[in-house]
């Protein structure tokens, strides 16, 4: 519909018939730039929270080790075995820390509630012939760390043995790449994993690992404690004697 002005010229008020295909083009770029913009910094914002979740949990069990080691002379044994070996990714953090209760049958049982562990089953997994934080009445035991369920993982059923576990559990598919240690040697990512098993359950346990005994440790006058964290294809180290994570990332394939 066209409108005659004063001065005899016409308006003409028809709406546009459209976007032309340029301006569509140039509309689906930017939704495609601003969509990826908000993926990488939901990915960038989800990798710091997990970071921050996992060094708070190293922080509350830090301080249940040192609580542990005011109270009873020395901090928690870790799991090294007759011939030398220490195992750091299975310990017994976990009973040590909340305290056991020990029966005339040689039985332990767990004041978090888990199920009685004879031993035999102890000395199997921990290398050690029984718990130092221990006493026959529940009332005379001491608990350092509140343990969530999710902060515990199962490395067997049957019997039943318990660690504890970092927030983030592996991944189930296993890692791809090599990444390259101190002395420049390529070493698969998937060798990180702390818990090798076949069942699936078991091997995305995510231990908090641990050692108390040796050289071959980063603080000599206390114990070493970390987590490994997989995001995306790296892998944090999150610890007690460092101050930023050490990751671990794949080497580009040739």
């Amino acid at each position: 519909m066209k409108q005659t002005t004063s001065h005899g010229s016409s308006l003409d008020f028809r709406r546009p018939e459209g976007f032309t295909l340029i301006e569509l083009l140039v509309v689906i770029a930017i939704i495609g730039i601003l969509a990826s913009l908000i993926v990488g910094l939901s990915g960038v914002a989800t990798s710091k929270a997990r970071l921050s979740q996992t060094k708070a949990l190293l922080h509350n069990i830090s301080t249940a080790i040192d609580s542990y080691q005011a109270d009873l002379g020395s901090f928690p044994p870790d799991a090294q075995f007759r011939n030398g070996v220490v195992n750091a990714a299975t310990n017994q953090l976990y009973y040590e820390l909340t305290g056991s209760v020990y029966n005339n049958q040689g039985s332990y049982r767990s004041l978090s509630g888990s199920e009685l562990i004879r031993r035999e089953t102890i000395n199997g997994f921990f290398g050690v012939d029984g718990f130092q934080n221990v006493a026959r009445q529940e009332t005379e035991v001491k608990g350092y760390l509140d343990v969530k369920g999710s902060q515990a993982g199962t490395i067997s059923l049957n019997p039943e043995v318990r660690v504890l576990t970092a927030p983030i559990p592996w991944p189930i598919k296993p890692l791809q790449g090599n990444y390259q240690n101190v002395l420049g040697q390529n070493i698969p990512m998937e060798n990180l994993r702390p818990i090798k098993s076949a069942d699936p359950s078991v091997s995305r346990v995510n231990p908090w690992q641990y050692r108390s005994s040796g050289l071959n440790r980063f603080n000599q006058q206390s114990y070493d404690l970390w987590a490994d964290i997989v995001i995306g294809t790296k892998v944090y180290r999150v610890n007690n004697w460092g101050g930023a994570p050490k990751v671990y990332e794949a080497l580009p394939p040739n």
